[in-house]
């Protein structure tokens, strides 16, 4: 994991964008988290891949409720940094509050983030799901 400089709080104030961006159901937020080229793909939890910005924002304008209330809760996170090129390892923990019943999704995500001018960009999202009777949901959250 690298450690030093602003490259890696830049990485990991991108990283929180797009997870203030999920959990806010924020489309013009996701949208400045992403570079807006062909390069861009996504995995959404149990989806094919999607690639190039516009077919990924159309799945998140088709994915983000409103009236859904996230709360997203990330560990086991690390970020690397090679050049150019970060990504950054995480479980995401995403509880949908406003569900009957409440919904818990987990799953094991890589997040590729690209520098430019304008700062880190994400090139690749890619959630995988992780089933929840081999992952031990921390009791802080159940309650």
């Amino acid at each position: 994991m690298s450690a030093g400089g602003s490259d890696y709080e830049e990485v990991l104030k991108a990283n929180e964008r797009f997870y203030r961006a999920l959990g806010t159901r924020d489309l013009e937020l996701m949208e400045s988290v992403w570079v807006k080229d062909e390069r861009a793909s996504c995995v959404h939890p149990g989806w094919v891949m999607l690639r190039g910005w516009e077919a990924i924002r159309q799945s998140w304008e088709s994915v983000f409720d409103p009236l859904d209330q996230v709360e997203i809760t990330l560990s086991n996170i690390t970020v690397d940094i090679k050049g150019e090129v970060a990504w950054v390892t995480c479980i995401q923990q995403l509880v949908y509050v406003n569900r009957n019943p409440i919904m818990i999704n987990v799953a094991q995500s890589t997040n590729i983030f690209e520098k430019h001018e304008s700062g880190w960009l994400m090139v690749l999202h890619h959630a995988s799901p992780i089933p929840l009777t081999r992952y031990e949901l921390p009791e802080t959250n159940l309650q």
